[in-house]
């Protein structure tokens, strides 16, 4: 049987987004001091991966995932800084926030991170949308070739685990912002940032039938269960709420270094 790792393997793919530099891509989207994201986005990523790991035994539940995961869509904000204040970024947040969480738990959330960063309940609540999109990208990225696997019917030993590396919305939608990654504005003028249509995988379509309909897999398995396992290993959490950040920041995560040193240039 697969072990389970121990290291945080969502909230350092989060860290190691776009170059490195997501969270200071996010403070300049939000005009936010990098300390008060980095503080906001790890308590909400902190939050919300339990949410998924205690829902994990619902056969629904993983129909919703799997469906996330084959629009292909999440990854785009996950690595592409343009994305991060966008229109279309908090519907796809909000369809994840939707199945992760729901509107009330999603609410506490937000008001989690707000009182634990410092900044203000409303942009927690504009913030939480991107982060989840960033954290299903992350967990879809991690667990893709696995998961396509077991569509398939390959019941050889896993690749990517090895490898460290029409709802209502649940909040308010963000103001609109330039296409361009302008950030956030709170006014509801300007153009409307688009996602590229995502790339569909049929076989993970095919999964989420299959755990529907509770058709076994091509080897036999319950497909249910076997997603599950393959899940189960991206979902690790750090002993203490924000120990992951203390973590990359002693390992010299640049993704929290870099800014600080641009400012002193």
């Amino acid at each position: 049987m697969q072990e389970r790792p121990t290291g945080v393997l969502i909230q350092d793919r989060l860290s190691r987004a776009q170059g490195g530099q997501a969270f200071a891509n996010l403070a300049r989207a939000f005009h936010l001091p990098p300390a008060k994201v980095e503080a906001a986005v790890g308590a909400m990523a902190t939050s919300l991966i339990p949410q998924i790991e205690a829902k994990i035994r619902s056969r629904r539940f993983l129909v919703r995932l799997i469906e996330l995961f084959s629009k292909g869509m999440h990854h785009q904000v996950l690595e592409n800084p343009t994305m991060l204040g966008t229109t279309s970024t908090q519907v796809l947040g909000n369809d994840a926030l939707n199945v992760i969480a729901g509107r009330e738990v999603a609410k506490t959330i937000a008001r989690d991170a707000a009182a634990r960063s410092g900044v203000s309940e409303m942009i927690a609540e504009y913030l939480l949308p991107v982060v989840a999109a960033m954290v299903v990208g992350a967990l879809a990225e991690q667990s893709r070739e696995d998961l396509e696997r077991l569509a398939r019917g390959d019941s050889g030993a896993s690749t990517t685990a090895a490898a460290d590396g029409a709802a209502a919305p649940v909040v308010r939608s963000l103001p609109q912002v330039a296409a361009s990654g302008g950030g956030f504005t709170g006014s509801t003028v300007g153009g409307v940032g688009l996602a590229s249509p995502g790339a569909v995988s049929e076989r993970l379509v095919v999964l989420a039938d299959s755990i529907r309909d509770g058709v076994p897999l091509p080897d036999g398995r319950d497909a249910a269960d076997a997603t599950r396992r393959v899940l189960a290993p991206y979902l690790a959490l750090p002993r203490a709420p924000l120990d992951w950040i203390a973590r990359l920041r002693g390992l010299g995560g640049s993704a929290f270094k870099a800014p600080r040193a641009r400012k002193r240039q």
